[in-house]
């Protein structure tokens, strides 16, 4: 049988005694606590305590441990961990009641964060956008944080990330780092990540000072995704073709005559490329290959039904 749920108890009880103590407590007194319900014998003991001391510190919980007469001890100072009173005022939060109802994310965290702040002020927003929290978004915001390698399967092939960073954009959360099966930049949209995330061990890799993950989300969506991209050739006419050449890659773009251009797209994502195309109503035409052709087919049927 697992011990999951009494180790989840037990780091609990650990984090309020670690709280509460304001002279800090020796290991001995830790493990001795028969409230805490750690193993007997002093070697399993330890390997316990080390076990939750590296939980709590992964959880970004402050555990301070200090030498004072030949002991080492630990502490968590109430005002490194809890959040400090932000004092807002009544209009600060019936701005935040507005921004919070103004976009659902599936759940009603918003709302008992409000309540944590100094509760709900004014009236809510008619909700204008949703961005749904996909199960991955916990582990790979946590696995970011500790810089820790992440793998996971995404269109049926295992994926090992660096998890740079992530960041939403069309009401989708996208995950960006350095994938080790590329050695190259890649772009996962976390709700298509299939099964569990499974994060390495922390500080295994450094990001650097000028990433920014909304960068690679800023122009081209249909590039976002595992797999490999697909040169899909677009006819735009003249009136459209400029700003369908905006979007392509140098070289990508043969002039005709009457004034109407064909774009070559590199994508990976055919859905959102189609979607983009379409917007161009009868002005822009996919001329192949035929896969991407007959997306825009089922993508047209879709809308119609």
């Amino acid at each position: 049988m697992s011990d999951a749920p009494d180790r989840r108890e037990r780091l609990l009880n650990l984090l309020a005694a670690l709280l509460e103590t304001r002279r800090g407590l020796t290991r001995a007194e830790i493990v001795n606590n028969p409230t805490l319900g750690y193993p007997a014998g002093a070697a399993a003991a330890r390997r316990a305590f080390e076990r939750d001391k590296a939980s709590l510190r992964a959880m970004g919980v402050p555990l301070r441990d200090t030498e004072k007469d030949n002991e080492t001890r630990y502490r968590v100072t109430p005002s490194e961990y809890y959040l400090p009173a932000l004092d807002l005022s009544d209009g600060e939060l019936a701005a935040l009641h507005v921004a919070v109802t103004a976009i659902g994310l599936g759940d009603g965290a918003g709302e008992g964060a409000l309540m944590k702040l100094g509760g709900i002020e004014g009236e809510g927003a008619v909700p204008i956008a949703a961005l749904p929290l996909a199960e991955s978004l916990v582990p790979l915001f946590e696995a970011s944080r500790r810089r820790a390698v992440v793998r996971f399967r995404y269109r049926g092939r295992e994926r090992e990330l660096e998890p740079w960073g992530l960041t939403s954009k069309f009401g989708n959360w996208y995950v960006v780092g350095l994938d080790h099966g590329v050695d190259d930049m890649r772009v996962y949209r976390a709700n298509r990540i299939e099964g569990d995330v499974e994060a390495g061990t922390p500080r295994a890799f450094v990001v650097p000072a000028d990433f920014r993950a909304d960068r690679y989300l800023e122009d081209q969506p249909w590039q976002y995704g595992g797999g490999r991209p697909l040169a899909v050739r677009v006819l735009a006419d003249a009136g459209h073709a400029a700003a369908l050449a905006a979007r392509a890659e140098p070289g990508a773009v043969e002039p005709v005559a009457d004034g109407s251009a064909i774009v070559t797209l590199q994508a990976v994502n055919l859905d959102t490329l189609c979607s983009y195309v379409v917007g161009f109503l009868e002005h822009a035409e996919v001329l192949d290959p035929p896969e991407a052709r007959a997306a825009v087919v089922a993508w047209l049927e879709a809308i119609a039904t």
